[in-house]
């Protein structure tokens, strides 16, 4: 059993559909970003964290979404490959990509919409994540090929973190998803079981 602490509306969500698709035991501490939950854990504030038993019985904590998922791909052996060969190196660049381009072009894009004060939002940054993104889906589409999932026929972490991102990009920042294959490769993710069941844990 992993309990997870974060709303399941953040970043969270990833760790949740990661969990789904492990087919794993969990709770979740449904904390909010700064909240006392998960300052007692990680003193940033930042949602997601882990708690995982570790063999004393003891508690040990993992931050971050990205490295929460890999661990769990590579404990349970799923959703990923093994460290040190080539296939992992492919998949890892996939990572960088959701999170280097994906994920901040939305965070940036939060920024400045909610986030920070008045003071502190420019006027042009909104669209420029709008365009960072745009290019970031260029270059999805080209590494895509014609596969199923960006490691060919193997859902693995990085097609979470695309997935999760690319709900964020729509819903929140209205972000356009061109149509052919980009579009088709988030269907293809976002009617996954597992995502599925993640969403319904989101909406509870």
């Amino acid at each position: 059993m992993y309990t997870l602490i974060g709303s399941p509306a953040t970043r969270a969500f990833r760790v949740v559909w990661c969990l789904e698709e492990l087919g794993l035991d969990y709770e979740i501490v449904p904390a909010a970003p700064g909240g006392d939950d998960i300052k007692n854990v990680n003193p940033s504030g930042k949602v997601p964290a882990l708690i995982v038993k570790n063999d004393n019985g003891d508690d040990d904590v993992i931050i971050d979404s990205v490295a929460i998922c890999q661990y769990l791909a590579d404990k349970h052996n799923g959703l990923t490959y093994p460290a040190g060969t080539i296939e992992r190196a492919k998949m890892d660049s996939f990572i960088h990509l959701a999170v280097d381009e994906f994920d901040h072009a939305c965070w940036v894009w939060a920024k400045h919409d909610w986030i920070y004060p008045e003071g502190l939002k420019a006027e042009n940054v909104k669209p420029a994540c709008a365009l960072e993104f745009k290019k970031a889906m260029q270059h999805l589409e080209e590494r895509l090929g014609d596969n199923k999932y960006v490691m060919g026929d193997t859902f693995t972490v990085p097609d979470i973190l695309l997935g999760q991102c690319a709900g964020w990009a729509t819903n929140m920042c209205k972000f356009e998803i061109p149509d052919g294959k980009v579009a088709d490769y988030f269907k293809r993710v976002t009617h996954r079981k597992a995502f599925v069941k993640a969403m319904r844990v989101r909406n509870a």
